[in-house]
Parts: C-alpha cells; structure tokens; sequence
C-alpha cells in the first residue's frame, strides 16, 4: 500500500523550493522541483497546495526560461483562483496576486501588473521573509519603470538592492542595479549610469545572463549619448552571444543594432538585423519591440512616414508611453535635420502628450 504523504510537508518543500527560485540557486531549484512533482503524485488531497505549487512552477519557469506562455499562465491563474478565494492562508493569497501580477507583466500588461502588486502588498507583512519582500520591491520597481514613475520605481529598487546585498544574491544586485542604471541613462544621467554599469561588468564574470543584461544597458546608454560606434560595439556583443539564442535579450538586441546601424548609414546590414529582429520579437511575441520593428521600417526600408502615425497611434493606445515619448522625439530631431519642419513639430507634439499622460494617468487607468 502506498503510503501518503502529508500536504504540510509537500508545502514545507515548496517553500524551500521557493527561496532556491528567488536566489536563482538554479540547480538545486531543478532538483527540487523533479522531487515536489513525485511528492504530488503521493500527496494527501489538498487544493490549496496544488495551488501554491501551481503559482510557484509558474516562477520557476519564468527564471529557467526568462519567458513564459501566455495562454497557459492564464488559465492557470484561473485554475487557483477558486482554491485562493477559499483560502485562508495569506501566504497563497499573497503569492496568487504578486505571481499574478508578474504574468501580466511579463506579457507588457504594466498598470494591470501594479494593481495586482498592490494588492499582493497589503499582504506583505504576512509574508515574514525578507527576501521575498526584496523580490516583491524588485518587480514593483520595474513596473513603474515601464510607466514613467521613475521616482516611485528608484524608491523601491533601492529598498530590494540594500536587501539583496545583505542577504549576498549577486545576481539580483546586479540586475536591481542594472534597472536602476537604466533609469538614469533615461534621465540623462549617463555618468551615474556608467559607474553602475562598469561596476556590474566585474560583478557579473560568474554570471553570464546577467552580463548580457548589463552590456544591453551599456549599449543603449551609448546610443543616447550618440555614441554610436561603441553602441553598436556593445549590440554586437549581444547578438553573437550565442548560448543565449532564443533569449529576449538577444532579441532585443538585434532591434538596437539594427537601429543603430541605420542612424550610421549602413542600411544594407541594419536590413538584414532587423529581419532578424522582426523573427526575433515575433517568437517572444513582444509588442512593443514589433511595432519599434515596424517603425524602423517604415522611416528607413519603406519611407512611409504617413504609417508611422499608425505605430505611434498604437504605442499610445496600448500605454506604451516612454517607447512612444522616445521615438518620437528621436524621429522629431531626424526630420529637423532633413530641414522637415512639419513632421518634426508633430512628433515633438507628440512627444510631450506622452510625457503628458503618463505624468498624468494614474496606476488604475487603462
């Protein structure tokens, strides 16, 4: 007769399985998750668990593959919501809203994604885990990036990197660091951004993913400051990083290159990364980076300035306001050059409507 195992102790390793997750202890999380799925097979009934299991395996893939399915992590979240509505257990309550809310984010639902942090914070002092508080201010920290709300944004990053140093997890400081040197590059506070970056560069030699990440940082900086040949340096080091393939990062950077090529003039090999690009984006099934993709095309392979408001139109639709503050001053200062006052006064109105509204819509607008 097999013999049952009891839900608390099938709970008890989850928990460990957790923190290896937050940690990014890859190979002990690996382990552990092959041992909870046996333990599950022999587990006492439990909807609660089965819950728990369910939101913490949505983490674990999401640091194993740095993506995560979107109609899968859907109807997930709507597999447990009836076990966590009955619950009692703010610990499950917790982690339903906070994994919830990263499954929106990961899937570029920002305001969708702080109002579940909200309501996962209220729960926070239940959670008793410094760590996990740590966790929870990284991500809160990056959403409001993705807003504009970089002052709110920095206010928690900092609060994750103080944690995350004391608790000695290298790679979460390099990558709370890395946020945060991506905000003052876009505040034009380029040398505070370099001497975070420099710093991380040494920091991250153990940590080869979280290297790329930097060096992707580094290359926009340069780009902002028209660096553009040592941009370019830095994309490079990017795209042909190849145990990373596959990753958004890579994906990324074959946008920038390309990018970055066309303002350099040579439009043959920026063509042929941002057919890259456009496959790239298009597997990760990333919106914004397909309509950047989309927009670079439009300016520089199809001169079809007439459908660039159409991408914009849709960046501002979808609350992608600094992507569509950024390219439209960047494409106000082109059309200047090109002595084209007309469009270049739109897209500078442009512009400043989405640094309006994203001044002025709060966290619960759409």
């Amino acid at each position: 007769m097999q013999i049952t195992i009891p839900s608390e102790e099938v709970g008890a390793k989850i928990v460990e399985w957790y923190s290896c997750i937050i940690s990014r202890s890859s190979d002990e999380a690996i382990l552990l998750h092959e041992e909870i799925k046996q333990m599950l097979k022999r587990m006492e009934p439990s909807d609660s668990i089965l819950a728990y299991y369910s939101l913490v395996e949505y983490r674990y893939t999401m640091m194993r593959d740095q993506t995560t399915d979107e109609k899968a992590g859907d109807e997930m979240i709507e597999r447990v919501s009836p076990a966590v509505s009955e619950s009692l257990d703010h610990m499950l309550r917790y982690m339903y809203y906070f994994v919830s809310g990263q499954h929106e984010f990961m899937h570029h639902r920002y305001r969708s994604a702080i109002r579940l942090f909200r309501k996962a914070e209220r729960l926070l002092e239940y959670v008793k885990d410094e760590a996990e508080e740590a966790e929870f201010q990284y991500f809160m920290g990056m959403a409001l990036m993705k807003i504009n709300h970089n002052a709110y944004a920095c206010s928690y990053l900092e609060e994750a990197i103080v944690t995350f140093k004391r608790l000695g997890y290298t790679e979460r400081i390099i990558f709370s660091t890395n946020i945060l040197a991506g905000i003052y590059s876009i505040s034009d506070m380029h040398e505070q951004a370099k001497e975070i970056m420099n710093e991380n560069v040494s920091l991250s030699n153990d940590y080869p993913y979280a290297k790329q990440l930097v060096i992707n940082t580094m290359g926009i900086n340069a780009y902002r400051e028209k660096d553009f040949e040592k941009a370019k340096s830095y994309f490079e080091q990017n795209t042909s990083a190849d145990e990373f393939t596959g990753y958004f990062v890579v994906a990324q950077a074959h946008y920038c290159l390309a990018r970055v090529l066309f303002v350099l003039g040579n439009h043959k090999e920026a063509g042929t990364e941002l057919d890259k690009a456009f496959q790239e984006v298009t597997k990760h099934n990333n919106e914004e980076f397909l309509i950047r993709c989309k927009i670079l095309q439009k300016i520089y392979v199809e001169k079809n300035y007439k459908g660039l408001v159409h991408e914009f139109d849709l960046l501002e639709k979808r609350n992608m306001l600094y992507a569509c503050e950024e390219l439209a001053q960047e494409l106000s200062a082109l059309f200047q050059q090109q002595q084209d006052m007309e469009k270049a006064l739109y897209f500078m109105k442009r512009a400043y409507r989405a640094k309006q509204k994203s001044l002025t819509l709060g966290v619960g607008s759409n």
